[in-house]
């Protein structure tokens, strides 16, 4: 016979997965498991936020060289040289820019530069384009010069014969092009109560209610093999009066 420690029941269904307040007795948390097993819960208190993630900004260089770390694994120095290097053969803007936007005047030619990019990245085939290129643009007066951008080659990246940290760097500010240009993630944080044949059970999961930004996001860490921490929690859809199951339970001990 298992020690009185304090036990958790957990009721799960495919993504769903929701626990009980500690439970000391061994023997009170498997009738528990055992009254919920195979059996139907519901949602009956519901308390969610909404998370709204805007798109982030164009490349200026500090910006670039964070993301160029965090995706590709470069140095500052390094991608400081792989961008003068793309500028030099007139394949970025230049990367010495201040500024993180773009001014008005550029609309027309950045919505052409969208539409070559949609074909150039590797990683956005399949893609729905919808971009919000207004986004882009800063208020007046945010000063000379304009964010990094790439200049697409006339016979296209592919033909391109470049180092491999430079092509990977161009794909990055390609790809933060698109991002900039992209909706608002939207995520859903719930923390609810469930009940189920008379017991209590607790869930803490969110919900992607829009990818936005983060569908060109995730294509792009899944091209070079890289990602970011998933939000904690599972991504259930929740609302209140929801019903799962039928369910499985498990139990578990703590500490």
């Amino acid at each position: 016979m298992p020690e009185n420690k304090n036990y958790v029941v957990h009721l799960s269904f495919m993504e769903m997965d929701a626990v009980t307040l500690p439970i000391k007795n061994y023997g009170e948390a498997e009738k528990t498991a055992s009254d919920c097993r195979g059996r139907m819960c519901q949602v009956e208190k519901d308390q969610e936020e909404v998370a709204r993630m805007p798109p982030p900004q164009l490349y200026d260089l500090p910006s670039l060289q964070e993301d160029a770390a965090r995706v590709l694994g470069y140095g500052r120095e390094l991608t400081k040289e792989l961008a003068f290097s793309l500028y030099e053969k007139k394949l970025l803007t230049d990367p010495g820019t201040a500024s993180r936007y773009l001014p008005e005047e550029l609309g027309y030619p950045t919505e052409k530069l969208i539409r070559i990019l949609h074909d150039e990245l590797p990683f956005l085939e399949g893609y729905r384009l919808q971009p919000e290129v207004r986004q882009l643009f800063g208020p007046a007066g945010v000063g000379k010069g304009h964010a990094i951008l790439p200049i697409p080659a006339a016979k296209g990246w592919a033909s391109l014969t470049l180092e491999k940290e430079e092509r990977n760097l161009l794909y990055l500010v390609g790809a933060q092009v698109m991002i900039a240009a992209a909706g608002t993630h939207i995520r859903e944080h719930h923390k609810s109560q469930l009940t189920c044949n008379y017991r209590t059970f607790f869930l803490d999961a969110f919900h992607t209610k829009k990818e936005g930004y983060r569908e060109i996001e995730k294509r792009m860490e899944v091209f070079f093999g890289c990602g970011r921490e998933a939000p904690e929690g599972k991504n259930v859809e929740v609302y209140l009066g929801k019903v799962f199951g039928p369910c499985d339970t498990s139990i578990e001990k703590l500490g």
